[in-house]
């Protein structure tokens, strides 16, 4: 389990006022508040906070085992390799919305749902997962997200996020065609150039996620 209030105690620690912590990570305190409140946030944002107060991001999860309680002790190895998960889905389309310990089989099981907005790892970035892979990604002009996501997932992981990104997205644009087309049979609007371009442009969309997937294709 996550704890984010323990930003208030590093805060305290640091003789730093929540205001001015928000302030030097580039957040508001409204924000930073609402991180601590809900106890969530991005992995980026959560490596963030941790650069900044010089600390391993391990620190805001359990620590230790308690038979009273559900706190676990995990390795740093598999620390890391949740971290990476977590980096590659969030490449791929995919945002963690749930992180549950499986008491029975003794792993985590993670939970996601796909993202508006695929996440572009930054400089620094490619300089943490460096770190956790235990060598050093070469980036060049000719690199992809997805060189990325192929590194830190299996190739069933892969094959499988690529697939169900594909299908949804292919899911949202017919939604989206099916709205607009039923709105201009509805309401008799007149066909322009500009929405038959648009229509046109939600089909093009739709056929290049239908012939997305790539199952047996990733070398």
């Amino acid at each position: 389990m996550i704890h984010l209030n323990r930003i208030k105690k590093l805060c305290k620690s640091r003789n730093l006022t929540l205001k001015k912590a928000a302030s030097e990570l580039g957040m508001t305190e409204q924000s930073l508040h609402k991180i601590i409140k809900t106890n969530s946030t991005k992995i980026e944002t959560l490596i963030t906070i941790s650069e900044y107060f010089n600390i391993d991001p391990i620190y805001f999860f359990d620590s230790q085992v308690n038979e009273d309680s559900d706190s676990i002790r995990i390795s740093k190895q598999e620390f890391n390799g949740l971290i990476k998960k977590v980096i590659a889905y969030s490449i791929h389309g995919f945002g963690m919305i749930k992180l549950e310990w499986n008491k029975d089989q003794k792993k985590f099981e993670t939970y996601f749902d796909i993202l508006e907005k695929q996440y572009t790892p930054e400089e620094k970035d490619i300089e943490y997962l460096s770190s956790l892979q235990e060598s050093k990604i070469e980036v060049t002009e000719e690199t992809t997200p997805i060189d990325l996501t192929k590194l830190l997932m299996t190739k069933d992981e892969y094959d499988f996020t690529s697939t169900y990104y594909s299908s949804i997205k292919k899911m949202q644009l017919q939604e989206e065609l099916y709205k607009l087309t039923t709105f201009i049979d509805r309401y008799h609007v007149k066909m322009t150039n500009t929405l038959k371009q648009e229509i046109q442009d939600l089909k093009d969309r739709i056929k290049y996620y239908e012939s997305k997937s790539i199952i047996g294709k990733n070398q």
